[in-house]
């Protein structure tokens, strides 16, 4: 289960306006609640934005979650760098494998730059920034023989209308 209720006010709001936007009574509640970059807000805000332009398309985990709570067609929403609301996306696809069986097509789709690119970010990233966050005894060393989860998604809301400035700013 997510680490943030869905039941938190501004995730209950967020989902409201999502449906209101979207013409349909309500929605579910999202099984996930998340941001693309742990604790790197500026990053965080860049990968909201790529996967609200449509430019970014899938997401790949580690460690997988054990029991997998949310799986095609479940609901999950994006939060931004401050942990704020910023897309609510539904889940199309999961393939399960070797990080080095991760096809190139896929890691394109992740919108993080050529697919050594991909590699080289996702290995640093789990290597550095998430398992730096356990107990020594607990880290484990991501590599090409980790288990991932690629997951394929779409963001339903907000729709992307283009950049809007804001004292210099890009927004959403």
């Amino acid at each position: 289960m997510s680490a943030i209720p869905p039941t938190r006010p501004d995730i209950v709001a967020f989902m409201a306006l999502a449906a209101n936007a979207l013409g349909v009574p309500s929605l579910p509640a999202p099984k996930d609640i998340f941001n693309f970059s742990g604790d790197d807000a500026a990053l965080a805000d860049e990968k909201l934005l790529l996967a609200i332009q449509g430019k970014k398309s899938a997401t790949t985990s580690w460690p997988i979650p054990d029991p997998l709570y949310w799986g095609p067609g479940d609901l999950s929403v994006i939060l931004d760098g401050q942990g704020r609301p910023g897309a609510v996306m539904r889940t199309l696809s999961f393939v399960t494998c070797l990080f080095k069986d991760v096809e190139e097509e896929f890691a394109l789709a992740e919108a993080e730059g050529d697919y050594q690119s991909y590699r080289d970010g996702h290995v640093w990233f789990y290597n550095q920034v998430q398992e730096a966050k356990k107990p020594v005894g607990e880290r484990r060393v991501f590599g090409d023989e980790s288990l991932v989860l690629c997951e394929r998604f779409e963001v339903i809301y907000p729709v992307w209308r283009g950049e809007e400035e804001v004292d210099g700013e890009v927004v959403v």
